[in-house]
């Protein structure tokens, strides 16, 4: 794999962006979270059109790396900030606090809108935040779960599994077939819908396949043949640990 070194500027300097050079008709460019930028090619592409591409779109990374870089420190779910940016269902939301007779949550397509009673108690407004993205990544998870058991867990007369929320900084995920239990990861909230499914039918087939045997992946590739894809955009792309 070959890497281009382009200049950014004075503030975020070289970035090297990786060329992966593929059976493809159409340029993707990628710019992730953890600041690695990805430049997808056809196979016959040049370099001289690589380098003159990324010239081009100079100013669109250096935009992007600098959003990231902005909104890293206050993607935390422990410390909910007016104005501060955390990602929901794989989308960059800005939080916005307002006053209110009562504490509840709205969405709109960019924003997430925290209406509190008493507008200045930071403890107030965390706790109307985590109930309301604890219920939310409940009603979420469980309905995927209950869809992939449906759809291909039940066949196999297994019991549908109770689903369980929980803080976690090493695991998405997993599952205890004794118990019939899956736990999720809270902070998967973050990710976006085709990244939750992945985990969930990865902690279902454990129902059956305890272990990460060549079962368990055959099993998996049957029934969502993309899942590495998934997978991959899942630790790459979703800040975990905060």
């Amino acid at each position: 794999m070959k890497e281009f070194e382009l200049y950014l500027g004075p503030i975020n300097g070289i970035v090297k962006v990786k060329i992966l050079r593929k059976k493809i008709k159409n340029v993707h460019l990628k710019v992730f979270r953890s600041l690695e930028v990805a430049l997808s090619v056809p196979e016959a592409v040049p370099d001289e059109w690589i380098q003159s591409f990324l010239s081009e779109r100079q100013k669109w990374i250096d935009d992007q790396i600098t959003k990231y870089k902005k909104t890293s420190g206050y993607n935390n779910l422990l410390d909910i900030k007016n104005g501060a940016s955390i990602q929901y269902l794989g989308k960059d939301m800005r939080i916005y606090k307002e006053a209110s007779l009562s504490n509840y949550v709205e969405l709109d397509e960019k924003r997430i809108h925290l209406f509190v009673t008493e507008w200045n108690d930071d403890e107030l407004v965390q706790k109307v935040f985590n109930k309301w993205w604890r219920q939310t990544a409940k009603e979420i998870y469980q309905s995927e779960v209950d869809s992939y058991y449906d759809k291909v867990i039940r066949k196999y007369n297994v019991d549908k599994p109770t689903v369980t929320i929980k803080k976690m900084k090493t695991l998405w995920g997993s599952c205890s077939p004794q118990k019939c239990k899956i736990t999720l990861n809270e902070y998967l909230l973050k990710a976006n819908i085709r990244c939750i499914q992945y985990v969930v039918l990865h902690e279902l087939t454990h129902l059956l396949y305890p272990n990460h045997s060549s079962d368990f992946y055959t099993f998996m590739t049957i029934h969502m043949p993309d899942w590495e894809e998934r997978k991959k955009q899942l630790d790459t792309e979703v800040v975990q640990y905060l």
